[in-house]
C-alpha cells in the first residue's frame, strides 16, 4: 500500500501553481484579441443592456454568440419585469430576434435562440410567427407538438388540413411518453377521427415494445375490450414477470400472445436466473411448446446464465434452435465454452457464427486458442500470424503473446495537406470552433463543427482533424478518425497533453506513465472538464466520494468539486485510487482496472472459482463496457509505451493467470 508524505503533496501543490502560471504566460503571450477579452467579460453579463460595444467587440468573430446571449435574456425580461431590470418591450424584442434569425439563418448560433422563441411564441399563441419560423425536419418532440396546435389554429384549407393529419399521425406513433404540448392536438385529432382505434392499438404496442407499461396501460382504456386485454396481459409481463408466467403456467388455457410471453420471460430471466431456472421444463409444458418453439425461452435462459457463469450455461444453448441465434447468443455460447474449457465446442460455435461475426479478430484468436488448446498448432499458428501481420488491438497484441513474439503497432500516418489546412484555418467555422473552444463553449464548439464538417470533402475533413488535435480538441479528434475508419496514426491518435501531471502521479503511485496515459484516454479522451452521467468528473473520470475517499487514505487535502477538474489534482487522485485496487486485488492489475470501471463489488463477485488464464476471465466480463474497458486499456498501454519506447511491449505478462 502506497504511504502519502507531506513532500510528496507539496511537490504536486508546486506542479499546480507552475501549471496555472504557465496557463497565465501563455495567454500574455497568445494572440488573445480585445475582442475575445470583451467577449468574455460580456458574455458572462448578457443582461447588462449596451449599445456602445467596441468595434474590436463587434468585429470579433464570436460577437453573434453574444447578441444571440443578450436576445435571449432580453426575453426572459420582457416576459418577467424584476425590480432591477426595465421591462423591455416584446414588439421590439421580437423584431430583434427575427432580424437576427434573418441575418444568421441556418448558423448554429441561432438554435439556441430559435428554440426558446418559439416555445414563447406559442406560450403567446402567436402561431403564424410560429410557423413561420419553425424548423422543418427538426427532431424536437417538444418543438413538434407545438408545430401541431399551430397548424390546427391556422388550417382553413384541405391541403392544410391534410398536412395537419399527416403531422398528427406521425407524432403519435411513437412508443414514448411525449410532452404535454402533444395533448391538445391529439384530443382534436382523437375527437375527429384523425386518430383511430387502430392507432391507439399500434401506439400502445409500440410502448410495449419499448417497455412503456404504463402508457400502454393508459392507451388500453379507450379500446374495446378483445384489443384492450392483450395489451393490459402483456403490460403485467413487463411489471411483474414472475407473477404473470406462474398464472401462465397454473392455467394452461389462458391464451398469450407469443411476443408478450417472450418478452415477460426474457424480463424474468435476467431479473430472477434462479426463478426463471426452476421454471423452465414446467413453462414448456404448460404451453405444450415443442422443441422448437421452446428454443427462445431456451436462449433468454442461456445468456442470462453465462452472465452469471453458471454450470447450466451450455445445456440451455444446446436447447436453441440453430436459426434462432442471435449474435450476441453465439458470443455468449462461446464465451462459456471458454470459461469451463470445453474448446472443442468454442471450435465448433465460431464455426457455426455468421461470416461477419467470425471474422472479427476477437473470434479469430479465440478460434486460435481452440486449435491450440487441441493440438492443432499448424491452424493455430496461422491464425495467429495472420492476426500479428494484419490487425492493431488487443487481440493481435495476445496473439503475439501466444507465438513469443514481440508486437509492435502498424502505423499507417494520415495523410497532411499543410495548404490545405492553411486554407482551411482561415474558414469562417474554423475561426468560431478555435475561439468558441478559447472561451471554453465546447457545445457550441461541436455544434459548428458538425455543421462545417458535414460540408466538406474526405480531404478537407483529414485536414481539419489535424488543425483541432493541434488546438488541443482531442476527443473531437479521435471521434472524427473513427467514423472515417482511421486508426493508425498513432501519433495523431495518442497524444500526451498532460506530462507534468502524469509524470508525477507515475512517481506517487508507482504505476507506469503509459499506464495512467492508457487509463486516461479510455476514460475521458483528454478532455479535463468532461462530466459523465454517474458525475464523473475530470481525466481520469472520479466520482467526488471515490476523490475525497482517496485523497484521505492518502493523506491528500480534500479535494474540492471543481478540483476534479484540475489535471495536477485529478490525475494524481485517479492513479492512486487505481494503485489501490491493484494492491487490494493482489497485484492483479486486470482485476483493478474492472473495478475501477465497475465498481470493486462487482469484479469480486466475477472473480473465478479456480485459477483461470487472464483473457479468458477478461472475455467472460459480462459488462460489455466493463469487457471492452480493460482489453482497450491493455492495448492502449502498449501503444503509448511503444511511443515512448520506440520498441514494442512485452506482453508474455498478458498471458498470466488469475488467482481466484
Amino acid at each position: 500500500m502506497l504511504h502519502s508524505t507531506a513532500a510528496t503533496w507539496s511537490k504536486l501543490r508546486l506542479l499546480l501553481l507552475l501549471a496555472v502560471a504557465g496557463s497565465l504566460a501563455l495567454a500574455a503571450d497568445d494572440s488573445m484579441t480585445t475582442g475575445r477579452r470583451e467577449f468574455m467579460r460580456a458574455y458572462a453579463m448578457p443582461d447588462a443592456i449596451t449599445r456602445d460595444d467596441s468595434q474590436g467587440l463587434r468585429d470579433y468573430v464570436l460577437y453573434p454568440y453574444l447578441q444571440a446571449a443578450r436576445l435571449q435574456q432580453a426575453l426572459k425580461q420582457s416576459l418577467n419585469q424584476t425590480l432591477n431590470q426595465p421591462r423591455r418591450d416584446m414588439a421590439q424584442v421580437d423584431q430583434d430576434i427575427r432580424s437576427f434569425l434573418l441575418i444568421q439563418r441556418q448558423q448554429p448560433v441561432v438554435r439556441g435562440l430559435r428554440r426558446v422563441w418559439l416555445l414563447d411564441l406559442a406560450s403567446r399563441q402567436q402561431w403564424q410567427e410560429f410557423l413561420e419560423h419553425f424548423p422543418a425536419g427538426t427532431s424536437d418532440a417538444e418543438l413538434r407538438c407545438w408545430n401541431a396546435t399551430a397548424m390546427l389554429a391556422t388550417q382553413s384549407t384541405t391541403e392544410q388540413y391534410a398536412a395537419l393529419q399527416s403531422v398528427l399521425a406521425t407524432l403519435w406513433l411513437s412508443g414514448a411518453r411525449l410532452p404535454e404540448a402533444c395533448n391538445a392536438p391529439f384530443v382534436w385529432a382523437r375527437t375527429n377521427n384523425v386518430i383511430t382505434a387502430a392507432m391507439i392499438e399500434q401506439r400502445a404496442r409500440l410502448a410495449l415494445q419499448a417497455g412503456n407499461a404504463e402508457l400502454a396501460r393508459e392507451l388500453a382504456v379507450d379500446l374495446p375490450r378483445e384489443q384492450a386485454e392483450p395489451i393490459r396481459q402483456w403490460a403485467v409481463l413487463i411489471n411483474k414477470p414472475l407473477q404473470a408466467i406462474d398464472a401462465l403456467i397454473a392455467n394452461p388455457d389462458i391464451n398469450v400472445e407469443s411476443l408478450a410471453l417472450q418478452d415477460g420471460w426474457l424480463r424474468l430471466a435476467r431479473k430472477d436466473v434462479d426463478a426463471a431456472l426452476a421454471r423452465f421444463d414446467s413453462l414448456i409444458r404448460a404451453r405444450g411448446f415443442t422443441s422448437a418453439a421452446a428454443s427462445p425461452y431456451a436462449m433468454s435462459l442461456a445468456l442470462s446464465l453465462a452472465w452469471s457463469r453458471r454450470s447450466e450455461t451450455l445445456a440451455y444453448f444446446a436447447r436453441v434452435q440453430p436459426g434462432d441465434l442471435t449474435d450476441q447468443a453465439h458470443e455468449w455460447h462461446a464465451r462459456a465454452a471458454l470459461r469451463v474449457g470445453r474448446w472443442q465446442v468454442v471450435k465448433q460455435v465460431i464455426g457455426a457464427m455468421p461470416e461477419a461475426l467470425r471474422a472479427q479478430a476477437r473470434w479469430r484468436y479465440w478460434l486460435a486458442r481452440a486449435h491450440q488448446q487441441l493440438n492443432e498448432l499448424d491452424a493455430a499458428r496461422g491464425l495467429y500470424q495472420a492476426l500479428v501481420a494484419n490487425d492493431d488491438n488487443y487481440f493481435a497484441a495476445m496473439a503475439a503473446a501466444r507465438l513469443k513474439v514481440s508486437y509492435a503497432p502498424h502505423v499507417q500516418v494520415i495523410a497532411h495537406d499543410a495548404a490545405l489546412a492553411a486554407q482551411l484555418r482561415e474558414h469562417d467555422a474554423m475561426q468560431r470552433i478555435r475561439e468558441l473552444l478559447s472561451v471554453k463553449l465546447r457545445d457550441e464548439a461541436t455544434a459548428e463543427w458538425m455543421v462545417a464538417f458535414g460540408g466538406w470533402s474526405r480531404e478537407q475533413q483529414l485536414a481539419a482533424a489535424r488543425l483541432i488535435a493541434g488546438w488541443g480538441w482531442h476527443e473531437q479528434m479521435v471521434a472524427v478518425t473513427a467514423r472515417m475508419g482511421l486508426y493508425n496514426d498513432y501519433e495523431l491518435l495518442y497524444p500526451t497533453p498532460y506530462d507534468d501531471a502524469v509524470n508525477a502521479a507515475a512517481s506517487l503511485s508507482k504505476l507506469s506513465a503509459d499506464l495512467i496515459y492508457a487509463q486516461m484516454r479510455q476514460e475521458s479522451l483528454f478532455r479535463a472538464d468532461a462530466v459523465s452521467s454517474a458525475n464523473a468528473r475530470g481525466l481520469m473520470q472520479l466520482l467526488p466520494a471515490t476523490a475525497r475517499s482517496t485523497a484521505r487514505q492518502f493523506k491528500f487535502p480534500a479535494p474540492a468539486l471543481e478540483d476534479l477538474f484540475n489535471p495536477v489534482i485529478n490525475v494524481p487522485l485517479g492513479a492512486v485510487h487505481l494503485k489501490s485496487l491493484i494492491d487490494n486485488f493482489d497485484g492483479q492489475v486486470v482485476l483493478a482496472l474492472a473495478a475501477y470501471n465497475a465498481g470493486s463489488g462487482a469484479a469480486r463477485r466475477w472473480l473465478p472459482s479456480s485459477t483461470m488464464d487472464s483473457d479468458i476471465w477478461i472475455e467472460n466480463i459480462p459488462y460489455n463496457e466493463t469487457r471492452a474497458y480493460v482489453q482497450r486499456i491493455l492495448w492502449h498501454s502498449l501503444v503509448f509505451h511503444w511511443l515512448r519506447e520506440g520498441r514494442p511491449l512485452d506482453t508474455t505478462a498478458w498471458l498470466a493467470q488469475l488467482r481466484p
